[in-house]
């Protein structure tokens, strides 16, 4: 399924204002987590307002959940997350991918290739690539945990771009030395 956010709304947003890797909102439908934005909640709730819950309707628990575990995972006491994920708005493949990438352990990486052969598919790389590049939920998802074939960093959507990539990398502990360790 591939729904619009007309279709997910309500919507309700919150944000970590102050992180390591800068500001982080995290949206949520009824269902579960919609999106994380590398921005500060002005930004992100602009761009959502016509879909955003009424002021005072109260916000689904896991909001409050996606924040605290986030918090957790950045200062270090969080390796896994337990959330729910509202997959109606990201396409099939799209989210086999990332669901892929979320079994990846803490600390560890794959190439874009190893991630698609160990989804049973031969010269899939590129399309996992694309689907990592348009990963709604960055860190929670962990599309930072893959790299190019050439076991370098290549994009990423956060703050920084690949410094920050580099950075959650270092936090989970990854014996991976990128160029930029």
């Amino acid at each position: 399924m591939n729904a619009s956010p007309a279709e997910l709304a309500p919507l309700w947003a919150d944000h970590l204002p102050a992180t390591p890797i800068g500001p982080l909102t995290v949206v949520v439908s009824p269902v579960g987590l919609v999106r994380l934005e590398f921005a500060a909640l002005p930004a992100a709730s602009a761009r959502l307002r016509a879909w955003l819950a009424p002021v005072g309707q109260p916000a689904p628990g896991h909001l409050a959940d996606a924040l605290r575990q986030l918090a957790e995972y950045l200062d270090g006491n969080r390796r896994e997350f337990d959330l729910p994920i509202d997959w109606r708005a990201v396409p099939d493949f799209s989210a086999a991918a990332l669901r892929a990438a979320a079994a990846i352990p803490c600390g560890q990486v794959r190439t874009y290739g190893e991630l698609a052969a160990e989804m049973g598919l031969t010269n899939g790389a590129r399309a996992v690539g694309q689907a990592m590049a348009s990963n709604p939920i960055p860190i929670i998802l962990p599309c930072h945990r893959v790299l190019g074939a050439d076991r370098r960093l290549h994009g990423y959507s956060g703050l920084n771009g690949i410094e920050t990539k580099a950075w959650l990398l270092k936090l989970e502990g990854s014996t991976f030395q990128s160029q930029l360790f």
